[in-house]
């Protein structure tokens, strides 16, 4: 397999595919990227299934998605569809389905489009540990081939589109006993399935490689493409982040899964899976699409659907980038250790936090210490101090402040435009500071004089145990190798790189370009807006940090809330599984198949356990994708029956079929008797 899986990792580019009709609406080829939900409602209920897929159309989900369990439900769907006729609904619809193959066959002649997941279709989950020979292997091939054919048969006939959508949590035996629980055996559990219908000269296909841990996803869909370009396959792709979760959690989890792979050009069609009511996943799906489909409206090269400004920017730097990662895992870029006061970065060190705090005078230092006594108890606490220094005043004020021990943590000092070319008669007060941030674009577009006397100022400054963050625009990007090639001439250790406002191709041309030395990277993003910056943010910062690219995430909004940014900080690395600061929660969205509330036990269950640093706990509506999901779980609370569940350790049954009004409480005696559980202070 090549390690290409996209046009280019450095330029927006996206890749083209066949177009594949979902009744009157194009996933693919010539067509932006599709927005599409599902209804939470019981699919032999038509009023209420017709009442959530009217919502959902309305609010702008272009397809739509049912669960159809059981014959009773696939025998429901011409109530539906005569009652959308009657209403003017036209809105395609999707039948999910799950263990049954004559299920399926039924709703291939109600709907527009099939979704069959190759884990489960053809195959029993018993998590059985087998020995497969080649013979045996094949063997279960043919049998899943005769069970797959009449439905590929009767969708080409019907000119109904299928996706086959692989779940990181129900993957059958025999993939995980040949390819274990990876991203690998998502791919070749899909492919298995792509050649069947090949055979049979159908190819109205959309393929989804979907996990809850969105550094897996990433590696999946990275994986599938590399394996189409090999094969010479065009399918479309629908992305998504199953179990994603609700609230904030389950939109930077959904936007760092999906939005990277977008910024990589992958991805056809889209939903946003939140443990909430499918109305609000649309919103989400929509911020997340939007730059890139305004390229695809703008675009005049329709056929490639290139951003050609940013690709006439990469080829005008006359450099040529090379894949100079592993795409398909992670492993973390290595930086030398870098040291403030008692706070290392690099090496070693854990991804640290950097906080923007507004400068008002000696009442800064005050808030640093509330906001760190505030986070004491969880640990969630800034490690570095950032502060925008507008004034000459303000300089020196902050300085008297460091130099008399006010600040219990170190601190980072970025002077406004007019105070940085001032630095000279400022050096006494930046010295105060165990970092100075500058930005090198305004130096060397003055002067080549005052480039090199800037260049001897941090050389001075570097060489006192003090570090500079060369902090570069995007456009300017090319500066990195003149800094580093002069910084080596100069001896100079203690520097660190940004980008303002990175995004995620950005930052890896810095990275490739910081390649052959181990300058610390620091992954920067500021906004106005509290919602942008969340889904900017987990993109940009999200996915770089998957790329194995970041030492320091400093994040900011508007004209202060270091809280929020810190916040927001940590729960980055939290759904990139980098740092576990809280409960960590996989809970899917809900459907026709779920046994109980999801929304209230959830938050039930987050009620009590939420206080549970770093234990990772699933809430599954059904058996579908619970098991394998919560092979990245601790402890799993599954629906099992109507009032009934199965609670479980990793993917172990360990309590079946206990009532739900215990089921919590059963739960905290699990937890407790592994030797994870502490009382809430």
């Amino acid at each position: 397999m090549s390690t290409k899986y996209n046009e280019s990792p450095f330029f927006y580019k996206r890749r083209p595919t066949r177009e594949v009709m979902v009744g009157g609406v194009g996933i693919g080829g010539k067509n932006p990227i599709r927005i599409q939900s599902m209804i939470t409602s019981n699919t032999r209920d038509t009023e209420a299934s017709i009442k959530q897929i009217s919502d959902l159309e309305k609010a702008g989900s272009e397809i739509v998605r049912l669960t159809v369990p059981s014959q009773a439900d696939a025998d429901n769907l011409p109530n539906i569809r005569k009652r959308m006729k009657e209403l003017g609904l036209k809105v395609p619809l999707v039948a999910d389905i799950h263990f049954t193959p004559q299920v399926a066959l039924k709703c291939v002649e109600w709907v527009e489009k099939v979704r069959i997941n190759p884990g489960n279709f053809a195959d029993k989950k018993k998590f059985e540990i087998i020995e497969y020979t080649d013979k045996d292997y094949n063997e279960e091939l043919e049998r899943i081939e005769e069970v797959f054919t009449p439905l590929v048969l009767r969708a080409k006939e019907l000119g109904v589109a299928m996706r086959i959508g692989t779940n990181h949590g129900s993957l059958s035996d025999r993939i995980m006993n040949r390819f274990g629980d990876t991203p690998l055996g998502m791919v070749e559990s899909a492919l298995e399935f792509i050649r069947i219908a090949e055979r049979n000269s159908y190819r109205d296909i959309v393929v989804s490689m979907k996990a809850s841990n969105p550094q897996v996803m990433i590696q999946a869909y990275r994986m599938l493409v590399s394996r189409f370009y090999d094969l010479g396959m065009d399918y479309p792709l629908h992305l998504g982040v199953t179990e994603a979760g609700d609230g904030k959690d389950g939109r930077i989890k959904s936007s760092i899964g999906i939005g990277s792979l977008l910024e990589d050009g992958l991805g056809d069609t889209i939903r946003v899976s939140l443990t909430e009511d499918a109305i609000h996943e649309i919103p989400v799906a929509k911020e997340l699409v939007r730059k890139y489909n305004e390229f695809f409206y703008q675009s005049k090269n329709r056929s490639g659907f290139s951003d050609s400004k940013s690709e006439s920017q990469f080829k005008g730097n006359e450099k040529i980038y090379s894949e100079f990662r592993d795409p398909f895992q992670y492993s973390r870029f290595y930086s030398k250790e870098l040291t403030f006061g008692e706070t290392k970065i690099g090496d070693n060190s854990p991804v640290r936090i950097e906080t923007c705090f507004p400068f008002f005078g000696s009442e800064s230092a005050e808030e640093v210490l509330h906001l760190i006594q505030r986070g004491s108890k969880s640990g969630r606490i800034p490690e570095l101090i950032h502060f925008k220094i507008n004034s000459e005043m303000d300089l020196i004020s902050l300085g008297t402040s460091v130099k008399r021990g006010s600040f219990p943590l170190p601190v980072s000092v970025e002077l406004s435009k007019e105070l940085t070319y001032q630095y000279d008669s400022l050096a006494e007060d930046i010295y105060r500071f165990q970092k100075w941030v500058i930005n090198p674009s305004l130096f060397f577009q003055e002067s080549e004089e005052s480039w090199e006397d800037l260049l001897d100022f941090v050389t001075r400054f570097a060489k006192d145990k003090r570090s500079v963050e060369w902090n570069i625009e995007s456009q300017n990007i090319h500066l990195t190798e003149k800094i580093v090639k002069e910084s080596k001439k100069r001896k100079i250790e203690n520097l660190l790189f940004s980008v303002k406002n990175g995004d995620l191709i950005t930052v890896r041309k810095l990275s490739y370009q910081l390649r052959e030395s181990d300058y610390p990277i620091v992954l920067v993003h500021h906004s106005e807006d509290k919602d942008e910056l969340l889904y900017e943010s987990s993109i940009h910062v999200g996915g770089s940090l998957l790329d194995g690219i970041g030492d320091v995430v400093r994040l900011s909004y508007g004209d202060g809330e270091p809280e929020e940014s810190l916040h927001l900080s940590f729960d980055i690395l939290q759904a990139t599984r980098l740092r576990l600061t809280k409960t960590e929660y996989i809970s899917c969205p809900s459907c026709g198949r779920t046994m109980f509330d999801l929304q209230s036990t959830t938050a039930m269950i987050k009620q009590k356990t939420g206080h549970l640093k770093g234990v990772k706990i699933a809430v599954m509506g059904c058996i579908v994708n619970g098991p394998g999901e919560m092979a990245d779980a601790d402890f799993g609370y599954v629906g099992a029956g109507i009032g009934k569940v199965h609670l479980y350790k990793g993917k172990e049954i360990v309590k079946k079929g206990v009532s739900e009004t215990e089921a919590a409480d059963l739960l905290i005696d699990l937890i407790r008797e592994n030797g994870m559980w502490n009382d809430p202070e």
